[in-house]
């Protein structure tokens, strides 16, 4: 029987993935993640951000997930819930954003304050799983479904804002990176918004990687296409 993703700790997660042999690992353990940021200058990108602002003032517990609000609506599907089987366990997480033309995740974990650690140790499991689940189920995917290379996560209370990525190499071994945290100050307006306009920043750059296309390799496996500058 599949362990539930909830029950994963820390410790054990480094175990897992031979993260770390230390009993009380910290997230040294993890490779930092260098997640990119898109500058939101420009109108579109303010409209939103003045609605994420408005929100906030109001309700304080809203998040740049927020359904409606969406650069990419077409493009993405937004599932609450959804419900991630792999083979070290199964479980739902609380947001996920799928890619319709790659199938790359960008998973949210909704966590307690001063909880990360169990939000990171589920945030593995669960990207790992959205890897290793969709491997599993190839054989019975349409000849137009894309292999996944890489899915994407966000560990947060709100307040702090980590992201995270998860690869594969040609064995199957998960690989992760863990990016250094985004704080929200809710009682400073100002510096409010420089953040949620950074934390939404870092959100859109994600999509945008989820949305860059795969192609297979000699090997069989997925890899990214990068575009080629014209001469």
């Amino acid at each position: 029987m599949l362990r539930l993703l909830v029950e994963w700790t820390f410790p054990k997660v480094c175990q897992l993935y031979e993260l770390s042999d230390d009993p009380n690992p910290s997230t040294r353990a993890f490779p930092v993640f260098s997640c990119g940021c898109v500058d939101l200058k420009d109108e579109k990108a303010q409209i939103v951000v003045r609605y994420l602002m408005n929100c906030l003032k109001l309700l304080q517990d809203i998040t740049p997930l927020d359904m409606r609000v969406s650069f990419y609506k077409d493009d993405f599907n937004i599932i609450p819930e959804k419900l991630i089987q792999g083979r070290n366990g199964q479980g739902n997480v609380d947001y996920a954003i799928e890619c319709n033309s790659t199938r790359r995740t960008v998973g949210l974990v909704e966590v307690k304050k001063d909880d990360f650690l169990k939000g990171f140790a589920q945030a593995s499991v669960q990207m790992e799983s959205s890897l290793t689940g969709r491997k599993r189920k190839a054989n019975e995917m349409d000849d137009d479904e894309r292999g996944v290379d890489k899915v994407f996560g966000i560990v947060t209370d709100a307040e702090k804002w980590y992201y995270m990525t998860c690869t594969l190499d040609e064995k199957g071994k998960p690989s992760f990176g863990l990016s250094k945290p985004i704080s929200v100050p809710y009682n400073n307006n100002g510096d409010m918004q420089i953040s949620v306009e950074k934390v939404l920043g870092h959100v859109v750059w994600l999509l945008k990687e989820a949305q860059k296309p795969v192609e297979a390799s000699p090997n069989g496996e997925q890899r990214v296409l990068k575009k080629h500058k014209s001469s």
